[in-house]
């Protein structure tokens, strides 16, 4: 990263910076005696309710409750920071935390290993995806949530922690010592088949502090194996993290000088504009298409948005997240930190992307100019419209299938990871599976044989419906209709699965290749049957259709 001071930063979660005093703000005096007065009423009412309080109170749990409640006034992106999120921090600017190596998803209301890392400790003392975890250094984990839960399996690295799971009826205990995990940022790159075509795809899952040198080694390993002539970048699935990475990664492929972003804070003079300051290792020459959607968020977005405003490539999938500020975390003292968003940052073109408007929904009417940012339509360097507000609109949309409620109880069943296990117990060597109309009539028979069973939301309310009919003694008739919708309902309920073949089959292909596949040839795997995928190899190969949608 070459940029001349630029602002250590981020968009989803920022490094440490400075609080200097004497920031000017409009009437300077007035808010500063607000502040003073508010000050000394916030800790009066503090001190009389953890003295006086008819029960005791846990005084550092109620403060925390207050800045909580506070903070929830403003965006859904400024929070407090305890001791135990610190790791959260390292996670996401970093891409390191303390940890055993897992990933722990619920299934069935209980929390399960769903992936296991290849040379950490979990692999190593003999953990399996699929194992539950019942309790962590003897906690028991009833009514915990995820993200609690997350947090007790990491910690400092050297420290132990003990887990207990279950597998196969049998409870097992395992003594782990956690180590440094780093997380790989490009967990793919490549050329796709057939490679004489030169189209490379590169997958980004994070922002962090080495984004931009593994991009960087993946586009020159990609040149030294083949003739470049087209890149895929796929940020699906990404939710950000530190601006600067962003700004190093279009650099490799934006024209120099380029304008990539422009961050807003309070102030007037608080305006920045990010340019690119390198030759970019990717030509205008070599066509773009970055992939995005509904979880494509913060810096991904600025990478999106940069490279449609300045139509360097096209968009495709759905249409991202829309986050559209910049947080900084600052010290408040030893233990805690605030993530408090400090500006916005608007593309190119001057859209600000941000799709959740707290200004409007903020009940408690905290804020002072509710309609700052009304905007319209912008134009990108070449004169095309884009939109501003709600996320980054892709240019090539293409919407995939959304999850069904069927697919969510399955899910939920952990019926996928128990089709798979019970697979390959009877393939085993088989390989890669084909999302076959043999392996859904497959499927279907597996669930029906270990009793699943499905409410739909229909059913559901329904039941409700006759709860309440008789309650009100509605009388025969009503419940006579009822019973005919009830049968309608079932034999609905029958075709739903197969109405969400096409969803169901690719959870069942990719739960199978997770199982006897390494990470790279998972990702291969899903290739064929990724249609915004698939859709954008099409346009690239497409040189007329390329150049029309850029309005070239």
């Amino acid at each position: 990263m070459k940029l001349k001071k630029r602002a250590v930063a981020s968009v989803a979660l920022p490094a440490v910076i400075m609080l200097f005093l004497g920031i000017g703000f409009r009437g300077d005096d007035d808010i500063y005696q607000k502040i003073g007065r508010n000050m000394d009423l916030f800790g009066q009412v503090y001190k009389e309710i953890a003295l006086n309080y008819v029960d005791d109170i846990d005084a550092d749990k109620f403060m925390e409750a207050g800045i909580e409640g506070m903070l929830g006034t403003l965006d859904p992106y400024t929070t407090f920071i305890d001791e135990d999120s610190r790791d959260q921090i390292d996670l996401i600017t970093t891409g390191k935390y303390g940890g055993i190596g897992v990933t722990v998803g619920v299934r069935d209301s209980q929390f399960v290993i769903t992936e296991i890392m290849n040379g950490y400790e979990a692999q190593k003392r003999g953990l399996r995806i699929g194992d539950v975890i019942v309790s962590i250094d003897d906690k028991d984990l009833n009514n915990e949530k995820i993200d609690r839960m997350r947090g007790l399996v990491r910690g400092p690295v050297g420290s132990s922690v003990k887990l207990t799971v279950q597998r196969d009826g049998e409870t097992l205990d395992f003594m782990l010592t956690r180590q440094e995990i780093i997380l790989k940022n490009v967990s793919y790159y490549g050329y796709l088949e057939p490679k004489d075509r030169g189209i490379a795809y590169i997958r980004l899952d994070r922002f962090t502090t080495i984004s931009e040198s593994e991009v960087e080694n993946a586009i020159k390993t990609l040149k030294s194996e083949g003739d470049l002539k087209a890149l895929v970048l796929d940020l699906r699935d990404n939710g950000g993290g530190l601006l600067d990475a962003a700004i190093g990664i279009l650099n490799k492929i934006v024209p120099k000088n380029s304008l990539l972003v422009i961050t807003k804070g309070k102030r007037a003079d608080s305006e920045k504009k990010y340019f690119s300051d390198e030759n970019p290792m990717i030509g205008p020459e070599v066509p773009v298409a970055v992939l995005i959607n509904e979880r494509t968020a913060s810096a991904s977005e600025i990478v999106a948005g940069a490279v449609q405003d300045l139509d360097r490539g096209i968009i495709v999938g759905t249409k991202s997240f829309g986050k559209g500020l910049v947080q900084q975390i600052r010290d408040l003292d030893k233990k805690a930190q605030l993530k408090i968003t400090g500006s916005r940052y608007f593309t190119p073109s001057g859209r600000w992307i941000q799709e959740k408007n707290y200004f409007k929904e903020n009940k408690y009417g905290v804020f002072i100019e509710k309609d700052k940012y009304s905007q319209s339509d912008f134009r990108t360097l070449g004169g095309r419209t884009v939109k501003a507000l709600g996320g980054i609109t892709p240019d090539v949309e293409i919407s995939v299938q959304a999850e069904s409620d069927i697919h969510s109880a399955l899910m939920s069943k952990d019926m996928f990871f128990k089709f798979a296990s019970n697979y390959i117990s009877l393939n085993p060597g088989s390989g890669p599976v084909a999302p076959d109309d043999r392996l859904f009539e497959d499927f279907k028979a597996f669930i029906a044989q270990n009793g699943f069973s499905y409410d739909s939301r229909i059913e559901k309310k329904l039941n409700e419906l006759k709860e309440l009919a008789t309650s009100r003694n509605y009388g025969n008739d009503f419940e006579n209709s009822l019973r005919k919708i009830e049968t309608q309902v079932e034999t609905g309920e029958a075709e739903e699965l197969n109405s969400a073949k096409e969803e169901i089959l690719l959870s069942i292909f990719n739960e199978i290749n997770k199982l006897q596949e390494n990470e790279a040839e998972q990702i291969q795997a899903t290739f064929p049957y990724d249609k915004q995928l698939q859709r954008a190899l099409e346009v690239l190969g497409n040189t007329p259709e390329y150049n029309g949608i850029l309005g070239k």
